[in-house]
C-alpha cells in the first residue's frame, strides 16, 4: 500500500464515503424529528417503541424510552439540532477524508476509537452477530487509520530531512 501525504487513497475514500453516509441519516432523523415535534403519541413514535422493545426499560436506555414513549416531554427540536451537528461534523469529516488531510485522518481516528469502550461493554451485556461485527470493522478503521497517519509522518519526516540537507527551507503552507 502506497501512502503518499495529501494524497487519497482507496481506504480513506471508502471511509469518507461511509462517513457522508452518516451525515445523511443524521439529516434524515433531524428531518423526521422535526416532523414530529410537537405531535403527541405519533403513530410512528409509537411503532418504534413497540417493534425495539424501547417500551421495556431494561432493554433501552432510560431516556431514550422516555423520550420515545412520551416525546411532549423533550424538545424534538434539541434532538433536530443535535443531528443537525452530527451530520455537520461527519460531512466535514469525509471532506477532509476524501481530500485526505490529516486533520481529518486525525478526527476519523478519535471518533473511531471513541465507540470502541461502547461496542465493547455492548458485546458484554450480550454477543450478537451485529455487535462483534460492528467492533470488528471499527478496531479495522481505527488500525487502518493508525497506519495511514505513521505512514504519512515518516514520508513528510523523511521529505523534511531531505530539504534540510539539501538546504531547502520547508514552508509552513505546505502542511495542511
Amino acid at each position: 500500500m502506497v501512502i503518499e501525504p495529501n494524497k487519497p487513497t482507496l481506504g480513506l475514500r471508502l471511509i469518507a464515503v461511509l462517513e457522508a453516509v452518516k451525515g445523511v441519516l443524521a439529516v434524515v432523523i433531524a428531518l423526521l424529528l422535526f416532523g414530529l415535534a410537537g405531535h403527541q403519541q405519533n403513530p410512528v413514535i409509537q411503532w418504534v417503541v413497540v417493534t425495539f422493545h424501547l417500551d421495556d426499560s431494561a432493554r433501552a436506555p432510560h431516556l431514550i424510552t422516555e423520550m420515545l414513549a412520551n416525546p411532549e416531554k423533550f424538545a424534538l427540536g434539541m434532538w433536530m439540532m443535535l443531528a443537525l451537528a452530527y451530520a455537520t461534523l461527519r460531512f466535514f469529516e469525509a471532506y477532509g477524508l476524501w481530500l485526505a488531510r490529516r486533520w481529518a485522518e486525525w478526527i476519523a481516528l478519535v471518533a473511531a476509537a471513541i465507540y470502541i469502550p461502547f461496542e465493547i461493554y455492548a458485546i458484554a451485556l450480550g454477543v450478537t452477530l451485529l455487535k462483534v461485527s460492528l467492533l470488528v470493522i471499527n478496531v479495522a478503521f481505527v488500525a487502518y487509520l493508525g497506519l495511514v497517519l505513521a505512514k504519512t509522518r515518516r514520508k513528510r519526516a523523511h521529505a523534511a530531512r531531505l530539504a534540510a540537507t539539501a538546504g531547502i527551507v520547508a514552508t509552513p503552507a505546505a502542511e495542511n
